[in-house]
């Protein structure tokens, strides 16, 4: 009888803007908005993903389909934000590697990454993990990283792994098929003792963040390309990393791979091919666009004036406090627009603690005034004024069985306070930094964003998923932030020394 491969899964998954002032530490991944709870060990690890549609949702589901013993060991994900501090490495990093050498020997390692955790010690964290993954395992066992799309892949991931596998999608729906990929591929590696001949290619250029949905062109065009080499014969795998703008990395940018049957020739040739065609696009593939804060607010009263009444909201997704990003939650350049123009019938969440706190001494059906947001940093502009009722006070939990970005299921906002305010704004206050990536978080409090005239989403492509199916419109505002889209708001130190759009007059030569 065949003896059942055992496979290991792990994970520390982060987003880290290192432009953001709000510091990752152990206290964040004791607690994120994104799960019930923020480090999973062993046998929770898997009962928490099985029911979603994450990646550990699909290595579950492809351990059954492919008969193989998945062992769980641990998983810590925890909302993007700043640079994770050197205790959150050693700490959970350390566990991580005990486990994996306690618990083992394995046939094969995946590892569930996001692929642009930064860390105070390594700009590269998510490589430095599999080197040591590496390290623990030897040359001879399989090793597969998933990424997000929005990794910024290092060669050092792809030089410690034997397969790395992206998600293809933006918004983010494919985490399992891409996990079954995964896999397939390192199931066949162990059993087979064979490896795919790699190759990463890196073009000097960023995608800006206006470009990152792949159902639209210019992107779309890039996915294309990778189903065309996808198709070629002897291709087994393959990935595109559409970077993280705002992580001060020298991998920030574009990144292109491709797996082979046998022949590193061939797969750098495909992945040269897609190179040289995004980086002919280059200009399309970064272009800032959409209206300033107060454009957009005069354009979603003027469209909400004219749509039909049953044809839902119009929703501004605020580009620069993108909170899956990475940035501070409590941006109020929208919020001061929709007060200074009147906006009556409009949904918002804002984080801020403080102004909860406030709350919460007065009282669900109290009337208050408080300053709300804008206290983080001074990126995100200046606390706004409200007066109104408190209305709802919930601890913020809620949970999404449809289709989220990315697949997440359980969240949590922290307490959470409603204010239908007399300056016309109804604002949901959070506690935590959690991306508006289900209407579920309104559902929750007794709201419905679809009778809403206009509703905020912080974010870019995140919210889709959820406010796409019941928007009139849906507009980009190009708002001010930590997740601004303009890169040259941002002193960059680290990236490469010639990279488009920082520099116009990048050259990318291969040869």
């Amino acid at each position: 009888m065949t003896r059942k491969l055992r496979i290991a899964t792990l994970g520390i998954h982060h987003e880290t803007n290192t432009f953001a002032s709000n510091k990752t530490t152990m206290a964040e991944f004791e607690r994120s908005g994104l799960q019930t709870y923020a480090v999973q060990r062993g046998q929770q690890y898997y009962d928490m993903h099985e029911k979603s549609q994450t990646s550990m949702a699909g290595f579950i589901q492809a351990s059954k389909r492919l008969d193989f013993e998945l062992v769980p060991l641990i998983f810590a994900a925890t909302d993007p934000a700043g640079t994770i501090s050197k205790e959150v490495f050693d700490t959970l990093g350390g566990e991580a590697l005990d486990m994996l050498r306690e618990q083992g020997p394995f046939d094969g390692v995946l590892l569930n990454q996001m692929g642009a955790a930064v860390s105070e010690e390594y700009p590269d964290m998510d490589g430095e993990l599999a080197r040591r993954v590496r390290e623990i395992v030897g040359p001879n066992v399989p090793v597969a990283m998933t990424l997000d799309l929005h990794a910024n892949v290092s060669q050092q991931m792809a030089d410690e792994t034997d397969a790395l596998v992206i998600y293809k999608t933006n918004p983010h729906i494919d985490a399992v098929p891409r996990a079954h990929d995964a896999c397939d591929l390192v199931t066949r590696m162990a059993r087979e003792n064979w490896r795919p001949a790699k190759w990463l290619e890196q073009p000097p250029m960023v995608v800006g963040i206006f470009q990152h949905d792949t159902r639209d062109m210019p992107m779309k065009a890039v996915l294309d390309d990778l189903e065309t080499v996808l198709s070629k014969p002897g291709v087994v795998g393959g990935s595109i990393g559409e970077g993280y703008p705002w992580s001060d990395v020298h991998e920030n940018g574009l990144a292109c791979y491709v797996l082979h049957e046998d022949s590193v020739n061939e797969s750098k040739k495909w992945a040269r091919w897609i190179a040289d065609r995004a980086w002919s696009n280059r200009v399309d593939l970064y272009e800032p666009v959409g209206p300033s804060p107060s454009q957009a607010v005069t354009q979603a009263l003027e469209k909400a004036s004219t749509k039909p009444a049953d044809s839902g909201p119009i929703v501004l997704l605020d580009v620069g406090d993108n909170i899956g990003a990475g940035s501070s939650g409590d941006s109020t350049f929208l919020l001061t627009e929709a007060v200074r123009q009147g906006a009556r019938s409009w949904l918002q969440t804002v984080r801020d603690p403080d102004a909860i706190e406030a709350c919460l001494a007065a009282g669900i059906g109290s009337d208050i005034t408080v300053n709300v947001g804008g206290k983080t940093d001074l990126l995100h502009g200046e606390p706004v004024e409200l007066t109104g009722r408190i209305t709802r006070i919930s601890d913020g939990r809620f949970e999404d069985t449809g289709t989220v970005h990315a697949g997440w299921r359980f969240f949590d906002a922290g307490t959470t306070v409603v204010m239908e305010c007399d300056q016309g704004p109804t604002v949901a206050l959070v506690t935590t930094r959690i991306g508006n990536m289900s209407r579920e978080q309104y559902y929750s409090l007794g709201y419905r964003p679809d009778d809403f005239e206009i509703v905020v989403a912080k974010g870019v492509v995140s919210p889709r998923p959820a406010y796409q199916p019941i928007a009139h419109e849906m507009i980009t505002v190009n708002t001010p932030g930590a997740t601004s889209a303009d890169m040259s708001t941002f002193d960059y130190k680290n990236v490469r020394k010639s990279l488009y759009p920082l520099d116009p007059e990048a050259q990318y030569d291969h040869e």
